[in-house]
């Protein structure tokens, strides 16, 4: 287990279900009860999709954790955080940006969790694999429109930070923030869409299962 990451509250109410003989608990306030239930939900989904495509989750256990932090999402090992105010009737945010971090974070699981790497000198080994995961909860959940509207979207971030011509594989701390979004979060993951497209769904597939197993709970490298 790469971090140890703890939260509570006496007024944390938990709701349940099970994915694959994995125990997925979402837990918020009880005045969230609702946008916790969709969260459990697109976990679940997310995990389901994510371990037939990628490999065995390999806890026993998966924690959805509604607390006050400014990051829309953080992933640790086994519990995946998502912001607070996305959980009311005012998400600045919208409903489609709690799906897409909630299934993000559940992506992190495999790579930072069971695949490690190095964020700071190469944050696109994880991140942009798992917005590529991302992806693929959107398209196994809702077919090609799902796919081509996250595609879309990703197009969009990069398209609008201004980091055109700039590599994917830099260190965090050589991006500004906004070319940071749009290189990780953006070209990154249309770097393995295209990829998928010129090698193939089921050849890219099976690398992506092969680059798991390999270095399932070591470190990847460039």
């Amino acid at each position: 287990m790469r971090d140890f990451y703890l939260a509570g509250s006496y007024r944390f109410e938990r709701q349940q279900a099970t994915v694959g003989g994995v125990t997925v608990n979402s837990y918020a306030f009880a005045e969230y009860e609702d946008a916790a239930g969709r969260v459990l939900d697109y976990g679940a989904v997310a995990l389901a999709i994510l371990a037939e495509a990628l490999g065995p989750y390999p806890f026993a256990e998966l924690d959805i954790v509604s607390t006050p932090t400014r990051a829309l999402g953080i992933e640790y090992p086994g519990i995946v955080v998502i912001a607070l105010r996305m959980y009311g009737p005012d998400n600045p945010f919208g409903e489609q940006a709690l799906e897409s971090t909630t299934a993000h974070e559940v992506g992190h699981q495999w790579f930072y969790s069971l695949v490690g790497n190095d964020q700071l000198d190469h944050p696109w080994l994880d991140e942009s694999l798992t917005q590529y995961a991302t992806l693929l909860y959107f398209a196994g959940r809702y077919g090609d429109g799902g796919r081509q509207g996250f595609t879309g979207a990703m197009q969009s971030r990069f398209d609008n930070s201004g980091a055109s011509g700039l590599p994917i594989g830099l260190p965090a701390a050589a991006y500004t923030p906004a070319e940071y979004s749009g290189i990780v979060y953006g070209l990154g993951p249309l770097f393995f869409v295209e990829l998928e497209e010129t090698l193939g769904a089921e050849l890219f597939a099976q690398i992506l299962q092969d680059y798991v197993a390999t270095y399932r709970l070591r470190i990847a490298s460039e």
